[in-house]
């Protein structure tokens, strides 16, 4: 059965932008992540899409003069689609013993979900998806560990049961809580999967979020078609200056810009990248 808007909208889009739990829906897949971009052109109203709108223009007028912010698109809803199941690859639930192979299969659909979406194709349509992604980095996972006095177990992204915490003097019960980032959320098992580089993939296609975020831990920023096509109009790259100073460390973003631009070696593009990090260092 494919899933509508609203479902996505209340279970990841809506926390995704106002902060709270992400409950993902259960893998969606390339086809019926274009089935649900197809249905859903137009929004609905009501519910948790007034709010999904409201968080959007919200974002957009933070980098742009906007009166007014178009419904997600068709290659949003994909996006959209992508990281529900990209969140799903790292559910310790998919690893069982006869679907060992089930996270690397859904890893392989998410980068399908997001060739379908493709770039953004204007100006606008970059505004858009950032002002629904922005806060992808912003996403944490909850690890809880319970100590005990004769052991110790480990709960992924979910309350440990109520029958290990009892009698916490007696059994010297303590918990240890840690937030994981997106990026580090793939089980250790999954290493050399190409995790990362969809990640990347995704991040690429919001090319305006990948900029914001340049300053991030991982995966590392590198240049793609559809960033530096940003860098091609004064307005877009404008845009690109601006979300840039705006990241949570500047300097370190300036410097991934530069480690990246350099790799591009005598790439055409390295000239729009060489001028954006001269707009950025003067």
């Amino acid at each position: 059965m494919t899933p509508n808007a609203a479902e996505l909208s209340d279970r990841v889009l809506l926390p995704l932008l106002a902060g709270g739990a992400l409950r993902p829906l259960p893998p969606i897949g390339p086809e019926r992540a274009k089935q649900l971009a197809a249905a859903e052109g137009v929004m609905p109203t009501g519910g948790s899409m007034d709010a999904v709108r409201a968080h959007r223009l919200r974002v957009s007028r933070r980098i742009a003069c906007l009166d007014a912010l178009g419904d997600l698109g068709a290659g949003e809803w994909m996006l959209a689609c992508a990281l529900n199941d990209l969140l799903q690859v790292t559910n310790p639930s998919l690893l069982g013993w006869f679907d060992k192979d089930r996270p690397v299969t859904l890893l392989a659909a998410v980068r399908q979900t997001i060739d379908n979406a493709g770039p953004p194709r204007v100006l606008g349509e970059a505004i858009a998806r950032h002002a629904t992604f922005s806060r992808v980095f912003a996403l944490r996972r909850v690890d809880t560990t319970v100590h005990w006095w004769v052991g110790s177990e480990t709960f992924v992204g979910r309350k440990p049961p109520q029958r290990l915490l009892r009698w916490r003097g007696v059994r010297r019960v303590r918990l240890e809580e840690a937030a994981v980032p997106l990026w580090a959320m793939a089980p250790s098992s999954f290493e050399g999967q190409g995790f990362e580089d969809v990640m990347s993939s995704w991040l690429s296609h919001s090319p305006l979020t990948d900029l914001a975020h340049a300053d991030r831990e991982r995966p590392p920023f590198q240049w793609t078609g559809p960033t530096l096509s940003l860098l091609y109009t004064t307005a877009g790259q404008n845009l690109a200056r601006r979300v840039v100073l705006r990241c949570r460390d500047p300097k370190q973003a300036i410097a991934a810009l530069g480690r990246a631009t350099a790799a591009l070696g005598a790439h055409p593009a390295s000239g729009p990248a060489n001028g954006l990090l001269s707009a950025l260092e003067g």
